[in-house]
């Protein structure tokens, strides 16, 4: 079989990979540690004029943290309206946020653009790299300019504001209060997507299959891999398929059948699941963990992180930060 990504639904712009935070549930890696780099309007026109192509008329603004470089946001955000493309939100971690007066006019100047809705970020996640005031700031100055909030997630709020909301929280501090499987009463709570830092943080709290026993329960493709309802375009000018972080499509090459020559792993991941992977990889000598695997999406970041280590060259282990700065 073939992956066809013929349309899209809803999706989101990523700006920039760096961020404030490392957040030990970050599906894309982000962190301090990538370069300062941010989507540029070349590219931005590019995602924009393929994915309004394939039927998109929303979208959502993501990073990183895309309020780093607010006068390239702004850029961004008037290259969405020119496509006649809703912005919906733009995600935010609100680390920037310095006092009342100074966030209430630059988010005037969002408000004046098109910005209607912020999603703000509340969890422990972040609360251990931002203090819960500055979220709170933040929320104070987008309703007072007429924005609305889009918390993700308020259900964390009274847990956080049992801690000082001044200064910053280690997830051990939750858990002094919360007991020790507080991390898995949050996975159970948030949208959190096997990838990236959440492959570590959440192992300790599933049942390890061995290697055997995973394969014996994928035996088929990877058709998460077509998920189009809601998708992600990046700095690069990458499409990740399925939200399968680590791995890209250049958009320019949607639309069309991908070519299996050109992207060979997502092409054999698409076909074939992880047992085509695990059999690929076996030819660059592959040897996999001993104690197991809590998801076959553990199983395929090793084989890839262990591919894009051996230089290879594939052009969809992408972007290559991701792999960098995993262990940062």
């Amino acid at each position: 079989m073939t992956l066809y990504i013929k349309k899209l639904n809803s999706g989101g712009l990523i700006t920039n990979y760096f961020c404030t935070s490392r957040c030990r549930h970050c599906l894309y890696n982000s962190s301090p540690y990538w370069p300062k780099e941010y989507i540029t309007d070349e590219i931005a026109d590019k995602n924009l004029s393929i994915i309004k192509k394939l039927g998109v008329n929303t979208v959502h603004v993501g990073g990183g943290e895309p309020f780093l470089r607010i006068e390239r946001l702004k850029s961004i955000v008037k290259l969405v309206k020119s496509y006649n493309i809703y912005l919906e939100y733009i995600e935010t971690n609100s680390s920037w946020f310095k006092d009342f007066e100074s966030t209430c006019k630059i988010l005037e100047e969002f408000y004046s653009i098109g910005l209607r809705t912020l999603l703000v970020s509340i969890s422990p996640f972040h609360n251990e790299y931002i203090p819960f005031c500055k979220v709170q700031g933040v929320i104070r100055a987008a309703q007072s300019v007429g924005i609305e909030i889009f918390p993700w997630k308020q259900e964390f709020i009274s847990d956080i504001l049992k801690l000082d909301p001044n200064t910053t929280h280690s997830l051990d501090e939750f858990k002094s209060i919360f007991g020790d499987r507080y991390l898995s009463y949050i996975e159970s709570n948030y949208w959190i997507i096997p990838g990236g830092r959440a492959l570590k943080t959440f192992r300790p709290f599933h049942n390890l299959m061995s290697l055997e026993e995973l394969l014996e329960n994928n035996r088929y493709g990877c058709y998460e891999l077509e998920n189009v309802s809601h998708f992600h375009v990046d700095l690069y000018g990458n499409y990740i398929p399925g939200l399968c972080a680590g791995l890209a499509i250049k958009v320019e090459d949607l639309s069309k059948p991908i070519d299996p020559k050109k992207y060979p792993i997502v092409s054999v991941l698409y076909d074939k699941g992880i047992n085509g992977l695990y059999d690929f990889a076996q030819t660059y000598s592959f040897k996999p963990k001993k104690e197991g695997y809590w998801t076959k999406c553990e199983l395929c970041n090793e084989i890839r992180s262990f591919l894009f280590n051996k230089k290879l060259g594939f052009l969809e282990l992408a972007p290559s930060g991701y792999y960098k700065y995993n262990n940062k």
